[in-house]
């Protein structure tokens, strides 16, 4: 009985001994691998920044268009004639689509062109009479001169016989002669004067109604041009290089002209050796376009590589209603292989660095409506904040708050806080 509890208490001994060693133990652990305040380290997978290039890119659906579409109308009214033309027709600049038949229009023409004439054959008989009154001028202002030259002779004569006659050596008759004649001669210098300013009034009406007459004659030119203008509308030209589109109208068709209100256009022409790929750019993204931004042009429908253009033109201004901004591209397209209407996707490169610095979006956390990451430093967890640029939600840019060697914190196997021990461990590994 001694024996047996003998060992009993030995055991008991033993198994106390046990537990105080097993407490010092993990007391020990417990101030190798815990906090300052002794509490057990958090095991944290951690990364350092990389550097490397960044791009950033958006895809957008994008349409091809024509550069140029025209709807073409009638100038004049009347029956169709003649149609050249059909959709899918190619044709040049200056070629005839679409001939009109204006028969009325040919007598107004004719109208206009008799009407002109008899004006000009008016111009030409009052210049003649310009001519017969310049004339009648020069004749009065040579009598006129004849006149002058007579009586300055006439008064000549009458001083020497007034001279004479108060000598006494002529009678009185004489005297009485030499003033009848004088007089004579005075009235008509100013009957010649009188007969010269007729003679150019007569001349300055004549030349007015010459102006009147000239204007006339070019009103009526006016109108003949005009009726031959519209006699050339008769035929509707293209106005440049392209292909038909749309045809509204056949032979013997009446057509009335634009002015008349019609709304329907008889043919549509597309310019389509060169093609615009329309975008439209989101408000965000609209910073970052700008004329020569590179782009990628993908066309489903045509099974090519992706072509490599630049922005041609943009906008330069948002949409209200929907908050986007048009930008096109311009695809050369001589060799036909883009069909205006086709779809396509846009990659239009927005941001592209050499050198940049990433982090894993994962380590990015919000404190307080800031920015921050977790970086792990002398076995504590040290909250940094930062600014971010690009973030695909796999890669965020920092743009400022690190330097690069920070051991960042992308996982953790437990909360952690600012100041918490940590155990940090290579993602890598």
């Amino acid at each position: 009985m001694e024996i047996r509890n003998l060992l009993h208490n030995r055991v008991t001994a033993g198994l106390i001994v046990m537990a105080l060693l097993f407490g010092v133990n993990a007391k020990i652990a417990s101030a190798q691998h815990g906090d300052k305040y002794g509490s057990a380290a958090v095991r944290v997978e951690v990364t350092k920044p990389v550097h490397r290039p960044m791009k950033r890119e958006v895809q957008i659906p994008a349409t091809l268009m024509a550069d140029e579409v025209v709807d073409l109308y009638a100038k004049a009214s009347g029956y169709v004639s003649i149609v050249n033309v059909d959709i899918g027709s190619r044709v040049k600049k200056g070629d005839i689509l679409v001939e009109l038949s204006i028969p009325e229009m040919a007598d107004e023409l004719r109208q206009a062109q008799a009407i002109h004439k008899a004006k000009q054959s008016r111009v030409s008989a009052l210049k003649a009479k310009v001519a017969q009154a310049q004339q009648h001028v020069n004749m009065a202002k040579a009598r006129q001169r004849r006149y002058e030259a007579q009586g300055e002779l006439e008064a000549i004569n009458l001083k020497r016989k007034e001279e004479l006659f108060a000598g006494k050596a002529i009678p009185q008759q004489a005297i009485d002669e030499a003033r009848s004649a004088n007089a004579i001669a005075v009235a008509q210098v100013q009957i010649a004067r009188a007969d010269v300013s007729g003679a150019e009034s007569e001349l300055q009406a004549v030349r007015a109604d010459v102006s009147v007459a000239e204007s006339e004659a070019l009103v009526a030119h006016a109108n003949v041009a005009k009726v031959n203008t519209l006699m050339l509308y008769a035929g509707i030209r293209a106005p440049f290089d392209g292909v038909i589109t749309v045809r509204s109208v056949d032979q013997g068709t009446f057509v009335r002209s634009a002015q008349e209100g019609t709304t329907v256009a008889l043919l549509q022409i597309a310019k389509t050796d060169r093609i615009r790929v329309v975008v439209e750019i989101s408000e965000m993204d609209v910073p970052f376009v700008r004329i020569g931004t590179s782009v990628s042009v993908d066309v489903k429908a045509l099974g090519l590589d992706p072509i490599q253009a630049t922005v041609t033109r943009s906008a330069a201004s948002i949409k209200p209603n929907t908050r986007t901004m048009r930008a096109e591209i311009d695809l050369d397209n001589h060799d036909g292989i883009f069909t205006p209407g086709m779809y396509a996707t846009a990659t239009i490169v927005l941001e592209s660095k050499s050198q940049a610095m990433m982090i894993p979006s994962k380590a990015i956390r919000m404190d307080n409506k800031q920015i921050v990451v977790m970086i792990a430093a002398g076995g504590q967890a040290r909250s940094v904040p930062i600014a971010i640029g690009y973030d695909d939600g796999v890669w965020a840019e920092v743009l400022s708050g690190l330097q690069g060697e920070e051991a960042v914190i992308t996982a953790t196997s437990g909360s952690i806080a600012d100041g918490a021990a940590v155990l940090a461990v290579s993602s890598d590994s």
